[in-house]
């Protein structure tokens, strides 16, 4: 690959409207490529490479690869796509994603965000750390960063990357420094029983080149960051930074930290949630190995201001809160369903979506028991993000499942209906958080819109 990258010029990316694939199109154009990118559909992120004046089609097409001398796609196209199958028509090289990045960033000093859940996070505030205390980092983020212009971009210093495992490419990467959040049971369908999920990060772990930062509360990860050489953090006694005393103040926590024999007090975030303290600890980890001045580092958290997606605060009318995560795995369901309890809404009216066949059949049990903390329920239909329904496949799984565990108000509603169904439900006080890593987003939008329309209809007078 890196013969090949040192003769072409142009490259095109198939999908380049997703988060990721937008960011590599912004780097390989920063980094003097011609490039050009195709989606069959238009997104934030389409337009966010468009601005940046990259050539990109909307549809697949043969006549897309005119010119072009190496195709890079996601995961997430199959390979029976038009232009898959053109550019092995013509003998053009193709290449996935996370085999691309880690190419072009072999030569940096690599800093790899990994882990089932809480990357983006992690990786967005490690990037505004290092900004805020004078550093120049690249960045490759999974979602753009709130106060940001765009979500990856090249620097001086540091390369902190947001890695994916859902294929395997993690193994494409040997970083000078590993985050790993956490390992879960997710991506089954690629790497077929968890035992093979924990192997690709144990094999991870001993790739990295200098320290392996992790969570240290829960196996399997308590046990392969014990191998390398490493920083554990934690809620329990015996890690290297150890938080505990944790308190929730509107939409702040904070807690008291002992890093090592010494310890600090009243460490503040502008993040809600116990997981949220945790992608905290990664970081503070980092900056502790560094070396830096810890109040310096503590201080420059507050003006964190988030990211795309991740408990985003959309609108707030008429005493009606309008929030959006990225959360798809149950666990992350949970975790943003506790949180956004810790505002304190008179109703949480929860609207999800899930994404991919393969996650909900493996997981439809463990999504069902996810969201007894909130007052309504409304679930749409299943965002396939590009996979084939399989055979006998049952669309309402998940609702049949919901009817034995949820026992407050739950309401299924087609996509193509949900938002004349949402607005007469919604009340005064209430706190509506949209779940989903499909266009649950755009689906959200268009309920705000229309309920700035007909909100003396909507709510009682």
């Amino acid at each position: 690959m890196e013969e090949i990258l040192s003769r072409i010029r142009k490259i095109h990316l198939i999908g380049v409207g997703g988060a990721g694939m937008s960011g590599l199109a912004m780097l390989l154009k920063d980094k003097g490529y011609l490039v050009s990118g195709s989606d069959v559909k238009e997104s934030f992120y389409f337009g966010k490479v468009k601005e940046a004046g990259i050539e990109v089609f909307l549809g697949h097409s043969e006549r897309n690869l005119d010119g072009v001398e190496l195709v890079c796609y996601s995961s997430a196209i199959r390979e029976d796509n038009i232009e898959i199958m053109a550019a092995k028509k013509r003998g053009i090289p193709l290449v996935k994603r996370g085999k691309l990045l880690g190419e072009i960033s072999k030569d940096k000093k690599v800093i790899a965000v990994s882990g089932s859940h809480g990357k983006t996070t992690t990786s967005a505030l490690l990037t505004h750390l290092l900004n805020s205390l004078g550093y120049q980092p690249s960045t490759f983020i999974g979602a753009q960063p709130l106060g940001y212009s765009k979500s990856s971009w090249w620097g001086k210093d540091f390369f902190v990357i947001e890695i994916d495992e859902s294929d395997g490419t993690i193994l494409n990467y040997y970083p000078w420094i590993a985050i790993i959040t956490n390992i879960d049971n997710e991506h089954i369908d690629f790497y077929g029983d968890r035992k093979n999920l924990d192997k690709a990060f144990r094999e991870f772990a001993y790739r990295t080149k200098e320290l392996v930062i992790g969570w240290a509360d829960l196996e399997p990860l308590k046990s392969i960051i014990q191998e390398v050489n490493s920083l554990k953090y934690g809620y329990t006694s015996g890690v290297d930074l150890f938080a505990k005393e944790i308190n929730f103040d509107g939409e702040f926590t904070s807690f008291s930290l002992t890093i090592k024999d010494k310890n600090y007090s009243k460490v503040k975030i502008p993040l809600i949630g116990e997981h949220n303290v945790l992608n905290a600890l990664a970081v503070i980890a980092f900056f502790y190995y560094l070396g830096e001045d810890m109040d310096k580092v503590f201080s420059a958290f507050i003006s964190f201001k988030g990211t795309k997606r991740r408990f985003e605060v959309k609108d707030r009318i008429e005493g009606i809160a309008f929030l959006e995560d990225y959360a798809h795995h149950p666990t992350e369901v949970k975790a943003t369903i506790k949180s956004a309890k810790l505002l304190k809404p008179e109703r949480l009216v929860v609207i999800f979506q899930p994404h991919r066949y393969s996650r909900l059949s493996y997981l439809y049990q463990e999504f069902a028991q996810s969201f007894s903390l909130c007052d309504v329920l409304i679930l749409t239909d299943i965002y396939s993000a590009g996979e084939v329904k399989p055979p006998g496949f049952d669309d309402e799984i998940l609702w049949k499942e919901l009817k034995q565990h949820f026992n407050k108000k739950c309401f299924y509603f087609p996509k193509d209906h949900l938002v004349e169904e949402v607005l007469p439900l919604l009340k005064e006080g209430d706190l509506v958080l949209a779940l989903g890593a499909g266009d649950i987003n755009i689906l959200l939008n268009d309920i705000i819109e229309e309920f700035k329309r007909n909100k003396a209809k909507v709510l009682p007078s």
